[in-house]
């Protein structure tokens, strides 16, 4: 069982009158009788127009009333009456990556609590900024950018507002994830287990974007040696893309070392399962020639031969707080910025089975 999946327990209780109400479809009427003001009022909260015209007690009442009798507004029915799509743009670097799907899911269903919609938009590791750009002044609120880097253009005055993902950029709000304390919780388990001589694969894109998280990866993994009296400098250190082919080639080039480390740790899950197949075309045993720590904990993670140890992240949470720092923004509200926890999963390419 996945350790930080646990199921929440509820008491039996009698139902509501906010329970019963539920067998009915909620409106924004039922919203504007239980807070006690007009239905207008429920419309300006809901629709990023309240600041200046109510105050933020009666915001705050609103959203709880609404929260108590599981009002979601309908953001087709909003868009007809607005003519606008209410809509946000959620930029990731590359679409085919699983982790932004799940994180996609996130702020979509943080996003649609709020009447507002998710466009996902393929950066193209800095290919589709034109894209971009053409959205800017359509019917899109705000953009997210995930590990993408906004152009000039985008945060010219007058641009839409950008929460930046997985990233910090000066003057811009940004939710991002422990990659600090996932990758000291790797290296002091593969330390505790004898590893001295700890190699890395790294993500070539990750480097490409001058991107924080991975460099935070590589910062720590250097700390950590040093700590333990090993030169960084003395471990090898390979780059790939995602493409399956090109990681397991750049995972071979390293095994194939005559000074092989014992263990590494690879920026991404699709890079440690690249770096077992690896192990298995060359014979060697995984975890006891090569142990692997992976990051992200996809299911991927969990159908390698032997599972991969890896350092869990919640995408779908990171979508949730990108799009809550955003919606802040649209309703004049001051963001605060947020790390999310990391949580390292230990599994057979560093212990056995």
């Amino acid at each position: 069982m996945h350790p930080r999946i646990a199921a929440n327990s509820r008491s039996s209780r009698p139902v509501s009158g906010a329970a019963s109400q539920r067998s009915r479809k909620v409106t924004s009427v039922d919203v504007a009788k239980k807070a006690g003001v007009s239905q207008t009022t429920v419309s300006l909260v809901f629709s990023g127009k309240a600041t200046g015209r109510i105050s933020e007690t009666t915001a705050n009442a609103v959203r709880e009333a609404a929260r108590q009798l599981g009002y979601r507004p309908n953001a087709a029915a909003r868009a007809l009456r607005s003519g606008t799509a209410s809509a946000v743009g959620l930029v990731v670097r590359d679409v085919t990556h699983p982790f932004f799907g799940r994180t996609l899911r996130g702020a979509q269903k943080a996003a649609s609590e709020a009447g507002h919609v998710v466009v996902l938009i393929d950066d193209n590791y800095g290919r589709g900024e034109a894209a971009v750009e053409a959205l800017r002044d359509g019917a899109i609120d705000g953009f997210l950018y995930f590990a993408a880097v906004p152009s000039p253009a985008m945060r010219a005055p007058g641009a839409p507002p950008i929460v930046m993902v997985e990233s910090v950029q000066p003057g811009l709000p940004f939710v991002r994830l422990d990659s600090e304390g996932g990758t000291d919780a790797a290296m002091e388990h593969l330390h505790h287990l004898g590893h001295t001589r700890i190699g890395s694969l790294r993500l070539e894109a990750g480097i490409e974007t001058g991107g924080q998280t991975f460099d935070l990866r590589h910062e720590r993994w250097a700390a950590h040696l040093k700590a333990n009296g090993v030169d960084p400098g003395t471990m090898p250190v390979g780059t790939t893309s995602f493409d399956a082919d090109s990681t397991i080639a750049a995972a071979r080039a390293l095994l194939d070392r005559p000074d092989r480390p014992t263990a590494f740790l690879c920026d991404d899950d699709l890079l440690a399962a690249g770096m077992v197949a690896a192990c298995h075309q060359l014979g060697l045993r995984v975890p006891e020639d090569v142990a692997v720590v992976g990051f992200d904990d996809l299911e991927l993670a969990r159908l390698t031969n032997p599972p991969l140890t890896t350092v869990a992240f919640d995408p779908e949470a990171l979508g949730a707080a990108a799009f809550e720092l955003l919606l802040a923004k649209l309703q004049g509200r001051r963001p605060k910025n947020e790390v999310l926890p990391s949580e390292l999963v230990v599994r057979g390419s560093t212990v056995g089975q």
